[in-house]
């Protein structure tokens, strides 16, 4: 009698024991994809211009002003420096800079408002590192503002935005800062932890 319980009793042992090996494969199967998508968004997170845009990384080489009489047109020029690996993040097609001007206060009169239009960066490219934007602004000037604007220019600070505008860096004092000393600057990084 025992034997004629046996052998339905071991089909039924092996169907379950393959159940339940279908059952892992399957829940492996789908375990995949989520590891994928968090694998790929770490790789997105490192590279990230956050936390890179501090000196000797990211540098500002010279900051000068032009202004054109005839064309009312102030032009301030920001010449800059950047790494192998901010050159190698910016290739990402998702990844851009945009910089933006925060004006001294003794100038605020002049131009009306606190800071400039954010300007999108050179996208860099053929391994050069070296780069210049130009922030235009039309406004007539008299010699009086001119000049004001010239005393000025170590006031003018430098806002540095992600390519969601997010602010990720600011540098104070452009005119000075090619002469940077990291334990006496007054410029800071912003990241997630100071928010």
């Amino acid at each position: 009698m025992l034997p004629k319980y046996t052998c339905p009793f071991i089909i039924c042992l092996f169907l379950l024991m393959g159940c339940s090996t279908a059952d892992k494969t399957s829940e492996k199967s789908v375990d995949n994809p989520i590891e994928t998508k968090q694998n790929k968004s770490s790789n997105q997170k490192n590279k990230s211009l956050e936390n890179k845009l501090l000196p000797p990384k990211f540098s500002i080489t010279k900051f000068e002003m032009n202004y054109i009489p005839e064309n009312k047109e102030l032009t301030l020029l920001m010449n800059y420096e950047i790494n192998l690996e901010i050159y190698e993040i910016l290739q990402e097609n998702t990844q851009k800079l945009y910089f933006s001007l925060e004006y001294p206060e003794a100038v605020y009169d002049i131009f009306h408002k606190t800071t400039s239009e954010s300007v999108l960066a050179e996208q860099p490219k053929d391994h050069k590192t070296t780069y210049q934007t130009p922030f235009k602004i039309n406004i007539d000037l008299t010699t009086k503002e001119l000049e004001k604007i010239k005393n000025n220019l170590s006031g003018f600070n430098l806002i540095i935005a992600d390519k969601d505008k997010d602010v990720i860096a600011h540098f104070i004092d452009l005119n000075g800062f090619n002469t940077f000393d990291s334990d006496a600057s007054n410029s800071t990084h912003i990241d997630e932890t100071t928010k």
